[in-house]
C-alpha cells in the first residue's frame, strides 16, 4: 500500500503543479499518463483473485472514468489549439473527476486489504448495493419456509419463525423503498398501479406478521393460516415483480425518445430563444429523464452478463451524474461556450454508450413484445382521434428496434427466416416516416393502414426471434390488465403513499447535489444492516424469474461492441494514445 500511495502522489502532483503552461500545452498530460500507467500497473498487482466483487467493481470504475476524462482532456487542448482561447472550466471539469477517482481507488483498495484480513470477509454497513432481484429472491426463497407442503414445516422452530418473519419485514421496507423509486419516475399511468401494489404487498406482509406474532391466537397451532399468508404474500411479491418488468421495458422507450425530443442543443436554443418559464420546462423535462436513465441502468447493471458491460453502464451513468451539476449550469451561463460544447459532446458519447450497453443487456423478444404493445395502444388511439405526433413518436420507437438488431450478439437471435422479417420490418418502417411526411396530402385512414401493416410484420418477426426453450411467447393482448386493475380495486388509498418511503437516491461514484428542482420527491428512508438481511434460505428457490428471464435473461457473457471514440481518432499525440490503449486493455483485464 505504501508503493500505491506513494505513485497516487506522484499523480495527484502532476495534476495540481504541473497543468498546462500555454494555450495547447499538452507535455504535463503526457506525463499524467505515463505515470498513471505506472499507477494502474501497481493497482492490478494489488488486486487478486480474492479480491470482493464490489470492490473490483468499483476499481474497474475507478479506472474507466480516468480513462475518459484523460480523453476528454486531449480533445479539450485540442480544442484550445485551433480556437486559441484558454478552456480553463473543462480543465477543472475533468482533472477534479480523476483526483476523485485516484482518491477512490486507493481508498477502496485499501479497505478490500483490510476486509480480507477479518473474518467473515467484506460486508456493507449500507444496502444501497442491494438490487431489486437480489432482494426478492432472497425473500422468495424466505417465503418457501412457510409455503412448503411436507410436514417438516410444523417441527420448525417457533421463535426461529418469529426472527425469519421480523426479518422478512425488514427486507419488504427495503424492497418498497427501491420499488417506490423506481415509481417516482416512471410513466404516469403505471405510478396509480405500482402505488396500489406497493401497499397490497405492505397489507399482506403485515397480515403474515400478524400470524407469525407469539400472541397470535394461532401461532403455533394453526400452521395452515401461517402458510397461506405466506402464500398471499408471495403472490402479490411476484405481481409487483411482473409489472415493474413490463414499466421498465415501456420506460426504455420513453427514455430513449425523450433523449431526443429533449436534447442538450434542444435546451441551448430554448435558452437563447424562449422566456425563462419556458427553458425551465424543458430543464425540469431533462432532469426527469437524466433520473429515468439512472433507475434503467440500476437494473441493468444487476442483469449485466459481464462485468465489462456491467462498468459501462456503471461508468455511464457515473458521467451523467457528474454532468447532471455542470452541463445545464454551463448552457446557463453562456449558450456559445467552448466548456459547454465540450460537456455536450461528452454526454452524447456516453448516452450513446449508454444505450448500446442496454441493447445488448435487454432481451430481443421482450423488446418487441413490448414495442408491440406500444404499437397497438397507439393505434387503437389513432382511430379514435388522429394525431401525427403520436404516429411519428411510434415510428421513432420502430427504429429503436432497428438501433437494437444492429448489434451482432442481437442478431444471433433471429432465426434464419427472421432475417427476411426484419428486412421487412425496416422497409415498412421506412414508409411509415415517409407517409407521415406528408400527413397533409394523405387521408388518415390510409396512414393508420401502413401502421397496421407495420404491426403485421412486427407480429411474424416477434415470432422469429429464438428463446432458450425454443418456444413461442405469447403476446399479452393491449386490454390485458396482468391483474393489476385488480390491485388497484382493491387498494381504496391508492394516491396516499404516506407509509411508503423511497429508497434515497443512490450515488454511482461521485457525490454531486442538483441544485434544480426535481419533478418529484424522495422521502429518505432508513438504512437497514445488511447483517440482519441475512436471511435463512432453503434449498436458495425461486419461485419466479420474471425480471431476470423476461427483460435480463442473456446469461452467457458477450463482447460489447467497441465504439470509436471520436477524441481517439482525433489526437494529436501519439504518445497520449498509445498509453491510454494500453490502459484501455489493463482495465478491460480485469473483467476477463
Amino acid at each position: 500500500m505504501h508503493i500505491l500511495r506513494d505513485k497516487l502522489q506522484s499523480c495527484l502532483r502532476i495534476l495540481d503543479c504541473d497543468g498546462p503552461t500555454y494555450i495547447g500545452d499538452m507535455s504535463w498530460l503526457n506525463d499524467f499518463c505515463a505515470e498513471f500507467f505506472v499507477f494502474s500497473n501497481t493497482v492490478q498487482k494489488c488486486t487478486s483473485n480474492q479480491t470482493e466483487q464490489n470492490f473490483l467493481e468499483i476499481i474497474c470504475l475507478c479506472l474507466t472514468q480516468i480513462i475518459i476524462c484523460i480523453r476528454h482532456l486531449e480533445y479539450t487542448i485540442q480544442t484550445e489549439s485551433t480556437s486559441g482561447k484558454r478552456i480553463q472550466a473543462s480543465h477543472h471539469h475533468f482533472i477534479d473527476r480523476i483526483k476523485v477517482c485516484l482518491k477512490r481507488l486507493c481508498a477502496t483498495l485499501q479497505h478490500s486489504k483490510t476486509e480480507n484480513c477479518t473474518e467473515g470477509g467484506s460486508q456493507s454497513n449500507s444496502t444501497e448495493d442491494v438490487s431489486f432481484h437480489t432482494l426478492l429472491d432472497s425473500l422468495l426463497d424466505s417465503l418457501s419456509e412457510f409455503t412448503r407442503s411436507d410436514q417438516d414445516t410444523q417441527l420448525m422452530d417457533k421463535q426461529q419463525d418469529m426472527v425469519l418473519s421480523k426479518q422478512i419485514k425488514l427486507q419488504i421496507d427495503l424492497l418498497l423503498g427501491q420499488a417506490l423509486s423506481f415509481a417516482n419516475v416512471a410513466l404516469q399511468q403505471d405510478k396509480k398501479a405500482l402505488s396500489a401494489l406497493c401497499q397490497k404487498v405492505m397489507r399482506d406482509c403485515s397480515a403474515f406478521q400478524e400470524e407469525c406474532q407469539p400472541n397470535s391466537d394461532s401461532f403455533g397451532s394453526n400452521y395452515s393460516n401461517q402458510k397461506l399468508r405466506a402464500m398471499t404474500l408471495e403472490h402479490a411479491l411476484n405481481q409487483l415483480d411482473v409489472h415493474i418488468n413490463e414499466t421498465l421495458l415501456r420506460l426504455v422507450f420513453t427514455c430513449f425518445l425523450d433523449f431526443q425530443k429533449i436534447s442538450v442543443d434542444k435546451i441551448r436554443n430554448v435558452l437563447r430563444t424562449e422566456s425563462d418559464i419556458t427553458a425551465d420546462e424543458y430543464i425540469a423535462d431533462f432532469d426527469v429523464n437524466l433520473d429515468r436513465a439512472t433507475q434503467i441502468g440500476i437494473f441493468a447493471i444487476a442483469f449485466a452478463p459481464s462485468l465489462k458491460i456491467r462498468t459501462t453502464v456503471r461508468s455511464c451513468l457515473a458521467s451523467f451524474e457528474y454532468l447532471d451539476t455542470s452541463l445545464i449550469p454551463s448552457l446557463q451561463a453562456n449558450t456559445s461556450d467552448l466548456h459547454s460544447e465540450l460537456l455536450e459532446q461528452h454526454f452524447k458519447e456516453e448516452l450513446s454508450k449508454f444505450k448500446t450497453a442496454l441493447h445488448e443487456i435487454i432481451d430481443s423478444r421482450a423488446f418487441v413484445t413490448c414495442y408491440l404493445q406500444i404499437l397497438t395502444a397507439g393505434i387503437l388511439a389513432a382511430e379514435k382521434q388522429f394525431d401525427k405526433v403520436q404516429l411519428e413518436d411510434l415510428v421513432q420507437m420502430g427504429f429503436f428496434i432497428l438501433e437494437h438488431f444492429q448489434l451482432n450478439v442481437n442478431q444471433k437471435c433471429l432465426l434464419e427466416i427472421g432475417q427476411e422479417c426484419f428486412q421487412n420490418f425496416i422497409r415498412i418502417l421506412r414508409e411509415c416516416k415517409a407517409i407521415l411526411m406528408c400527413a397533409s396530402q394523405v387521408q388518415p385512414d390510409r396512414i393508420i393502414k401502413r401502421f397496421k401493416i407495420l404491426r403485421t410484420i412486427l407480429r411474424k418477426l416477434h415470432t422469429t426471434i429464438a428463446t432458450d426453450q425454443n418456444e413461442p411467447a405469447v403476446i399479452p393482448e393491449h386490454n390485458e390488465n396482468h391483474e393489476v386493475c385488480d390491485a388497484m380495486k382493491s387498494c381504496t388509498d391508492v394516491g396516499n403513499s404516506t407509509n411508503l418511503l423511497a429508497s434515497p437516491s443512490r450515488s454511482i461514484l461521485y457525490e454531486t447535489h442538483r441544485d434544480r428542482n426535481k419533478g418529484f420527491n424522495n422521502k429518505p428512508v432508513e438504512k437497514i444492516n445488511t447483517e440482519a438481511l441475512k436471511i435463512k434460505a432453503v434449498g436458495c428457490l425461486r419461485r419466479k424469474q420474471s425480471l431476470r428471464t423476461t427483460m435480463f435473461k442473456r446469461q452467457n457473457a458477450v463482447e460489447s461492441i467497441k465504439l470509436q471514440n471520436t477524441v481517439n481518432s482525433q489526437s494529436a499525440s501519439l504518445e497520449i494514445s498509445g498509453i491510454l490503449d494500453q490502459l484501455t486493455c489493463l482495465t478491460e483485464s480485469f473483467a476477463k
